[in-house]
């Protein structure tokens, strides 16, 4: 699968780079760093965003070739990779239109995956798409610069939870020591992400605590968030990163469920867990996907009867 991937390297000359809508420090740091490889080996690569990079990862060294919804003009890529997306309908409509002639590389750790590329790049037992990435680019034989060293031990450090989570393996760890010889400073980039929030998200994080209820004997944790509290608090969806890693952190709790409103009777679930529930099947079920212990999905209806639902879903 590298050597495919660095024959259709050599043979291009321009690349398009995308990650799913709502990034985060992955799908991010994944994005970026293949930008900065492919511009180290004299390619033109640009990175796809629908969405603006979040305040917590505004630290990360960003290409200059960083595309937006209104500036897709340009066309005649060479490939398309697509990074830390499992469904392809998460890296936005305005997309749709490039894929048609376009070879597609899909890279990717998600369980749920639906495998989308001409040539998937998949493994559901890596701890991030930049973990996958990394082996990629030592196939490409790219010298690291420290630009796409922050952006990969970022997306590797945030994908574990920090390098808690159970999906932390040796790999994960000699992937972020050796970036860190190559220039990356731990204590900047932890700094970076979980000591640079704005006074309004704790404003908002009060409004949401007030919402939280335990339910199957203290097993099953919720909290939401909705439209008035975002007005009250002129907070955004940005705000709410850590939220449901928040109620996983309590005492008893198997599974964190948190949930966002996006529309009049349209809800974003984010479910967290411990290991005794297979989250992305619940997920599936909803439509959407993710990793046993981290999964999404959207749900319609009201908000009680949507909380009710999902709550009903989790076989605890």
């Amino acid at each position: 699968m590298h050597q495919r991937v660095k024959d259709l390297v050599d043979r291009g000359d321009r690349f398009l780079i995308a990650t799913h809508i709502d990034p985060d420090g992955d799908a991010l740091g994944s994005a970026f760093s293949l930008c900065f490889a492919l511009n180290e080996l004299h390619k033109e690569a640009w990175v796809y965003l629908r969405d603006s990079v979040p305040y917590q990862y505004e630290f990360l060294p960003k290409p200059r070739t960083v595309l937006g919804p209104t500036d897709l003009t340009r066309n005649g890529f060479d490939a398309f990779f697509i990074l830390d997306c499992g469904d392809l309908r998460r890296i936005g409509d305005e997309l749709q239109r490039f894929r048609g002639n376009c070879f597609t590389v899909n890279i990717d750790h998600h369980d749920t995956n639906e495998a989308f590329g001409q040539l998937n790049i998949l493994d559901d037992r890596a701890s991030s798409t930049a973990e996958i990435l990394y082996g990629i680019l030592k196939a490409l034989d790219v010298p690291f610069t420290r630009e796409m060293a922050v952006n990969i031990y970022t997306a590797v450090f945030t994908d574990t939870g920090s390098l808690r989570y159970p999906n932390t393996n040796a790999l994960a760890f000699s992937i972020c020591q050796e970036m860190v010889q190559r220039g990356v400073v731990p204590s900047e980039v932890a700094s970076g992400i979980y000591e640079n929030h704005p006074k309004a998200r704790f404003d908002l994080l009060c409004l949401a605590l007030a919402t939280l209820r335990t339910h199957k004997n203290g097993r099953l944790a919720t909290m939401h968030v909705t439209k008035e509290m975002f007005d009250k608090t002129r907070t955004s969806k940005e705000h709410t990163e850590g939220f449901v890693e928040d109620l996983k952190e309590m005492r008893g709790v198997e599974v964190a469920l948190f949930v966002r409103q996006i529309g009049p009777t349209r809800f974003k679930a984010s479910m967290r867990g411990k290991g005794s529930v297979d989250l992305a099947a619940v997920a599936r079920s909803f439509g959407g996907g993710g990793h046993k212990n981290a999964a999404g999905c959207t749900v319609e209806g009201p908000l009680r009867q949507s909380l009710k639902t999902l709550i009903e879903a989790i076989p605890l």
